[in-house]
């Protein structure tokens, strides 16, 4: 027998609440009906939701077997049936293989040099006086490491070709987007004929550089690179499309997330003033120039964007769809149902995080958290591939840019969040003067 926990009437307005207020709809939802509690969310359908750390604990450890992807009504058509979101059984496991290598190790810190220089070549022309969109800044930076980093696009024409084409499509990504409803064609000028076309550009740059990357060259060890000599356990590579699919995947993931988490971090330190005094002082201890991995290894540095993304998770439901039957909390649920792990609710639940409103990175310092206590990249079999790699990338981007410049907002005014194309961002530009540089390099 199976039974579902209450949860809130009326699908589509639930919904809706959750994409005009993602972090706040759902501890009303939770309020209103225990834990767990049901959510019919469009287009994932039937999501229990859970916020107990057991439950999470049970869910990131199950057999793998038991889950499927939850992303595949949601994002098949838009990133591909090859994306390793969509992907499930055997050929999740082979393709997370094969993206495993680049994101970690000797690999990801190949990139810390090349991070310094994009973020140093961005910020170069402020000025004292100058005013800075911290959201269009963390973009600028994001957008850059993609291009270099993943795509390994070099050339001024082709850069700007690319920065084009990939700035196009994410304008055309956002909430519905992904509802099915909307994916109908309106004679070429509906949102959906808008993401086809520009997804369709890119795809056609992508093959132009994998055709040249095919015909030989020198060695490089940018993402697309790695992937197209990487190999499975059969001695097989990806194909063409794979490649594509999993590039959108890493395109629209990893520049929304890096983005996301650079501006909130950049917004927090300036309304804490004793935090960023605190994060100054540890950067002034660094030589001039410093080596990237010891910019990376800054303990404080590591508290602020471990508080920056327990406040803000980019993501606030890390789901899995279930393809057998599975307990929560002593309701027996079926196969086809979502389970949601509430990661906004765990991260500011007062037993675990007192005073969970406060921006406070000491409190990552104090003690150590659990994974089912702190996961703003889910956890278990589908942990996010490339946490590793985004973490290290905001990290020198921020301290590189706090080393060089100081910043005040133009305003005390509070920022509150809002669904953006991949996850919780800005619901508005914070805008933040240059006071001075200070640059050391």
């Amino acid at each position: 027998m199976t039974d579902l926990p209450a949860g809130p009437r009326g699908g589509v307005f639930a919904a809706l609440g959750v994409l005009r207020d993602p972090y706040g709809a759902l501890a009303r939802y939770a309020k209103a009906h225990g834990d767990p509690f049901t959510l019919s969310l469009p287009p994932q359908g039937t999501i229990v939701v859970t916020a107990d750390p057991a439950a999470i604990r049970s869910v990131f450890a199950a057999d793998p077997e038991t889950f499927g992807s939850s992303a595949t009504k949601a994002m098949g058509p838009i990133l591909g049936p090859g994306s390793v979101l969509i992907l499930e059984g055997a050929a999740h496991r082979r393709a997370r293989k094969l993206l495993n290598p680049p994101f970690h190790g000797d690999r990801m810190r190949a990139h810390g040099r090349l991070i310094q220089d994009i973020t140093r070549e961005r910020i170069a022309r402020l000025q004292p006086g100058d005013r800075v969109s911290a959201q269009d800044l963390a973009q600028a930076i994001s957008l850059e490491m993609i291009l270099q980093a993943i795509f390994g696009v070099r050339g001024t024409e082709r850069l700007a070709r690319f920065d084009r084409a990939v700035r196009d499509l994410m304008a055309t990504l956002g909430p519905f987007v992904a509802f099915e409803l909307f994916r109908r064609s309106w004679g070429g000028l509906g949102p959906w004929d808008r993401f086809l076309r520009r997804r369709a550009e890119l795809a056609a740059l992508v093959a132009e550089e994998v055709a040249a990357r095919r015909a030989g060259g020198p060695a490089r060890e940018d993402i697309l690179s790695l992937l197209l000599a990487a190999r499975d356990e059969d001695g097989k590579p990806m194909s063409d499309a794979e490649i594509f699919d999993e590039l959108l995947t890493l395109v629209a993931a990893g520049h929304e997330t890096t983005m996301i988490a650079i501006a909130w971090a950049l917004y927090w330190l300036h309304r804490t003033p004793a935090a960023l005094a605190r994060l100054r002082e540890e950067l002034d201890g660094v030589p001039p120039d410093p080596d990237p991995d010891a910019l990376a290894r800054l303990p404080y540095l590591d508290a602020v964007l471990a508080e920056t993304l327990r406040l803000y998770p980019v993501v606030p439901l890390v789901t899995r769809k279930l393809a057998r039957s599975f307990e929560i909390k002593g309701h027996a649920l079926p196969a086809g149902v979502t389970v949601g792990l509430a990661t906004s609710l765990v991260h500011y639940d007062p037993a675990l995080y007192p005073e969970p409103q406060r921006f406070r990175p000491e409190r990552f310092q104090e003690r150590t958290l659990g994974p089912a206590e702190y996961f703003p990249f889910g956890g278990g079999t589908r942990r996010c591939l490339g946490a590793a790699f985004a973490l290290y990338e905001i990290k020198i981007a921020l301290a590189t840019l706090l080393s060089a410049l100081r910043l005040r907002p133009r305003d005390d005014r509070a920022v509150r969040p809002a669904m953006r194309a991949a996850g919780v961002g800005q619901a508005r530009a914070v805008e933040l003067v240059v006071t001075a540089r200070a640059d050391r390099a």
